[in-house]
């Protein structure tokens, strides 16, 4: 298991997480389009912890496999933060850094207010690193690799027989994204990727205080089914993830016990009411049908009674030329009609 580089946050968080004083034993790498990228200090000592393991277990060439795939995750987490950072500017809001940690990437970014347009900043992590998917899918298919949708099943073998060393190293460079594409977007767990998308989601329907608690019903046991599942496959970030995700549930429910929620930075700047807003409801098929089917029918009736009236203002001014006896069958047929619509229009009135 190599980290995850799908961690986002949303708004500045110093002094507000449990780990905050860990997030900031960091030093700088290098700036990015502007945008300073720094580097915890555990960062390098797990990328050598998984080198050296790869030595040891499979000798040089492993090794060499082993530096490469975390040279290509950390390409990956730097995309990744940097599609959450240049949406969150593309929609006004500031990108004050990226902080490559343990457990991936942060990029602490303003927030809209908005909850439709933070979901578009959370989404767009996990979105960046599609183009890298399809560098990789394009690379296989130029060196002359038939199309196999394996490719994209992260459960079947990532250096298949028959592959090159970088052959190898580029399908399992597609199975890390597609992996990490889908975990961020789909697992619903406060402060993952797509526990933010979550919390959104019911930012737009519900209130602060409930939206923070339903999260955390979420939360909490994927947070305890990521625990159990890392310690007993011997994936210790895995583990920790879970323990992060449970400490982001427990200090929300906190928040909540306290009536504090606001102080959260997930929920500070989140629109509050109290109550669920009407949401209108969208017509059924046959209710559809019956709509447009009066509208049409509407519309015919307009037009018909426009007919009609032009037909008798021009009826009427031959009257004034001519007198009522010069008008022929038709016309008083015309005559005839206009006055019953009148008379009904008057009864229905």
């Amino acid at each position: 298991m190599t980290p995850d580089p799908g961690l986002v946050i949303n708004g500045a968080r110093e002094g507000g997480a449990p780990i905050g004083g860990f997030l900031n034993w960091t030093f700088p790498l290098f700036r990015l389009f502007g945008i300073p990228i720094r580097c915890h200090w555990f960062y390098p000592v797990l990328v050598a912890m998984y080198v050296l393991q790869a030595l040891a277990e499979g000798g040089a060439r492993h090794m060499g496999w082993m530096a490469m795939v975390m040279a290509a995750l950390l390409v990956t987490t730097i995309v990744h933060e940097l599609g959450h950072c240049f949406m969150a500017q593309s929609l006004g809001q500031h990108a004050d850094q990226i902080l490559l940690w343990p457990l991936g990437g942060l990029a602490y970014v303003g927030r809209t207010h908005d909850p439709r347009q933070d979901i578009k900043i959370s989404a767009a992590g996990p979105l960046a690193q599609v183009p890298i998917a399809l560098l990789c899918i394009a690379i296989l298919l130029a060196v002359g690799k038939p199309w196999s949708w394996g490719y994209l099943n992260p459960f079947e073998a990532w250096w298949p027989y028959g592959f090159t060393f970088w052959e190898g190293l580029c399908l399992a460079v597609l199975k890390l994204q597609v992996v990490l594409i889908l975990f961020n977007l789909l697992v619903p767990a406060y402060p993952l990727d797509g526990g933010s998308i979550l919390v959104n989601f019911l930012l737009m329907r519900y209130s602060r205080s409930h939206s923070a608690l339903v999260t955390t019903y979420f939360s909490i046991p994927i947070g305890i089914a990521i625990t159990i599942w890392g310690f007993v496959q011997r994936e210790l970030l895995l583990g920790f993830l879970g323990i992060w995700v449970l400490l982001e549930a427990w200090q929300i429910r906190r928040l909540l016990q306290w009536g504090e929620i606001e102080a959260h930075p997930m929920f500070a700047a989140a629109p509050e009411f109290d109550y669920a807003p009407p949401r209108a409801r969208r017509p059924g098929f046959f209710a559809r049908w019956r709509m447009r089917r009066a509208e049409r029918r509407a519309r015919q009736e307009a037009q018909r009674t426009a007919d009609l009236r032009q037909r008798v203002d021009a009826i009427l001014e031959k009257v004034s030329r001519e007198g009522i006896d010069s008008l022929t069958g038709v016309e008083r047929k015309i005559l005839e009609e206009a006055s019953r619509e009148a008379s009904r229009n008057r009864d229905s009135q």
